[in-house]
């Protein structure tokens, strides 16, 4: 990156001008439009080995920035965990063809970005960029009816437990056939099979899109994906756990009752429901039902209920399934009614 201002890049160049980082070629080549540029693609990779390497190599790293380029590369070569003469071969090559590939995505992205604009605006724009957001919305509507799902049973739990008239309770006998803590014990695990949809859900939004949000602005997308990972990492289910969801549902084909059945009869699944139940018995909130106004949230949250603690674990989670679904919700409102007349666009 020291540089940059000496060797022409035009292909850096041209991509700068795709994503908007500058107007003409002139400003296009300033080194700190390119660096910039790097810097935006490598980001959503920098946790990965290539993304690392990629920092240290090219000399982004805070670091290392003004080391001699044989010194970055002997750097990176360690990170990538082979010698040096071997990285300078195809080690190299894959990483630089990775940054390659990152500068494209944001490329791409920033082009869809202006479409969405142009629909919001009711601006023609290309139908089949039109037809790609159609299809993002799609996948972020399919991690949201599970978002909801998990949201609604988890309030329901608590609420439930809070009625004071006891209505769920039957009697047949002399045994009591039914109690309002057994009505609370069948939210929390229908909870635990909507937990198990979303990180499906998530887990093939990750495949098909490779996690890159796009909603109308980088805020939006940061708090739809802030509120997403909130939603299934504020949760006590372990890593082992999500990943044994995710098979029990998938045998399942995705269906609640052969997958509590999964869930009563696997030994890891026993204990991951135990946990869960125990997770949850840690909510000792209280609130009045009748203030929740489902114009406002979709779920009683501390925001409108002083009974609801903040540090309340099950209630942090409930209020970013309340995010998340607002977010989504809020976004596709902005382009929705474009579709609904296709005759005006190409």
């Amino acid at each position: 990156m020291l540089r940059l201002g000496s060797v022409q890049l035009p292909a850096l160049g041209r991509a700068a001008l795709a994503v908007g980082l500058a107007t003409s070629s002139s400003d296009a080549a300033q080194p700190a439009v390119l660096k910039e540029l790097v810097r935006t693609a490598i980001s959503p990779i920098a946790g990965s080995v290539s993304g690392r390497c990629a920092l240290v190599l090219l000399g982004l790293d805070p670091n290392t920035f003004d080391l001699a380029p044989h010194l970055l590369r002997e750097d990176a070569a360690e990170i990538y965990g082979v010698r040096v003469e071997r990285f300078r071969r195809e080690p190299q090559r894959q990483v630089l063809l990775v940054v390659a590939n990152a500068v494209l995505d944001v490329a791409t992205a920033h082009r869809a970005r202006l479409t969405r604009q142009a629909m919001e605006q009711r601006h023609p724009a290309e139908t089949r960029l039109a037809v790609q957001w159609l299809e993002r919305f799609e996948a972020y509507f399919r991690i949201w009816t599970p978002v909801y799902g998990l949201g609604a049973d988890l309030a329901a739990y608590r609420s439930t437990l809070l009625e004071p008239d006891r209505q769920w309770d039957r009697e047949g006998g002399d045994a009591v056939e039914y109690t309002q803590e057994m009505q609370a014990a069948g939210y929390a695990t229908s909870a635990l099979f909507h937990l198990a949809c979303v990180l499906d859900t998530e887990r093939r939004f990750i495949v098909r899109f490779g996690g890159l949000w796009l909603l109308s602005s980088p805020e939006a997308e940061a708090e739809a994906r802030d509120a997403l990972h909130a939603v299934v990492h504020q949760t006590d289910a372990n890593e082992r756990d999500q990943s044994w969801l995710r098979v029990a549902l998938d045998d399942a084909r995705r269906e609640m009752h052969p997958f509590l059945s999964r869930l009563q009869e696997d030994r890891i699944g026993k204990a991951a429901h135990q946990d869960w139940r125990q997770w949850l018995n840690q909510c000792g909130c209280a609130w009045e039902e009748a203030s929740h106004d489902p114009t406002v949230e979709y779920f009683a949250t501390g925001r409108y209920h002083p009974g609801i603690r903040p540090a309340c674990p099950v209630h942090q989670v409930i209020e970013a399934a309340n995010r998340y679904c607002t977010i989504i919700e809020h976004e596709w409102l902005k382009v929705a009614d474009w579709y609904s007349y296709p005759l005006q666009h190409p």
